[in-house]
């Protein structure tokens, strides 16, 4: 096994260094779990893996989390001496039976300076104060992501890499700004793929009974020039799509139980992902009802129905 911190040059990430110096005992012991992730990984990086982390520690640390998580959960990835050298590929390829399910994999910044970009708080003791959670400029950022590898996914299609018949998904983690949006009522994928705005409840002022509750309807993500349409998963033009992965586990907390791994099916998909399929914490259905759809995530209600 290679080092995965055995990396010198310029323009390395600063959480890089410090990590491959481990001088506290936090830094250690992420030092040691990267070590043994990288053990257990290595066989299906590309090759250039190991550089690209150390220039970009969260964007890397997402996809070898993600092949580690299905490592353990007793998919089969394939080998990088049996991947195509040339033309790239998608970042991971799951065997099963005669197909193929390809994960291309994004971590998405802050943005640019600007009004929609992710800013961190002040805290108060320098002087700042309350702010509201960024949540439309974190869906922007979603958003974007999701175009950029729809777009790479559609070309990896046109080329061959991806058959016909193999699935397709997009992973987005949302590590670098994750402390910022919350996973309830729902994970802020589901409110930048389909049309789903603010929470609501009706309650009756004489009895306190709770008359209704849902979603206003939002078909637009906001912004000072040209709104986004938060309607991927009813957009026929991303069929391509099978779903996708969605994430808030980063470095700084590794928790599923706080931040549970999330796969959205898209209900437009040529090809399909199985529901069920074993590996994530929650995973949503959307399906057509009435003239309208209705999502929910199907491991809640099993666990309910259980529990029941």
């Amino acid at each position: 096994m290679s080092d995965l911190f055995e990396i010198n040059g310029a323009s390395l990430d600063l959480a890089f260094e410090n990590l491959k110096i481990a001088e506290s005992p936090i830094e250690q012991q992420l030092h040691a779990m990267l070590q043994e992730m990288w053990a257990r990984y290595e066989p299906y990086a590309d090759p250039d893996f190991r550089q690209g982390f150390a220039r970009d520690v969260d964007g890397r640390f997402w996809e070898m989390y993600l092949g580690c998580t299905l490592l353990e959960a007793g998919r089969t990835l394939l080998p990088v001496v049996d991947r195509q050298r040339e033309g790239g590929q998608p970042d991971l390829c799951v065997l099963e039976g005669d197909r193929r399910i390809w994960i291309e994999a994004i971590c998405p910044d802050e943005g640019a300076p600007g009004p929609d970009q992710i800013v961190r708080p002040v805290a108060i003791n320098e002087g700042g104060g309350l702010v509201a959670a960024p949540i439309r400029q974190a869906q922007l950022r979603i958003s974007s992501a999701f175009w950029t590898k729809a777009q790479k996914i559609v070309r990896y299609i046109e080329q061959g890499m991806i058959a016909p018949d193999d699935t397709r998904i997009i992973a987005i983690s949302a590590s670098r700004f994750g402390v910022y949006v919350a996973e309830q009522p729902l994970p802020l994928i589901m409110t930048t793929l389909f049309p789903i705005g603010d929470a609501f409840i009706t309650i009756d002022r004489d009895t306190g009974d709770v008359l209704e509750e849902g979603f206003h309807a939002a078909p637009l993500i906001y912004r000072e020039r040209n709104p986004i349409p938060r309607t991927a998963f009813l957009d026929e033009r991303f069929a391509d799509i099978s779903g996708v992965i969605w994430s808030r586990v980063g470095l700084g907390n590794l928790s599923r139980q706080v931040r549970p791994i999330t796969y959205v099916h898209n209900p437009l998909a040529q090809i399909p992902l199985p529901t069920n399929w074993g590996v994530w914490d929650r995973e949503f259905v959307t399906t057509r009802k009435g003239e309208g759809w209705e999502a929910s995530d199907i491991l809640a209600s099993a666990a309910a129905a259980e529990a029941s």
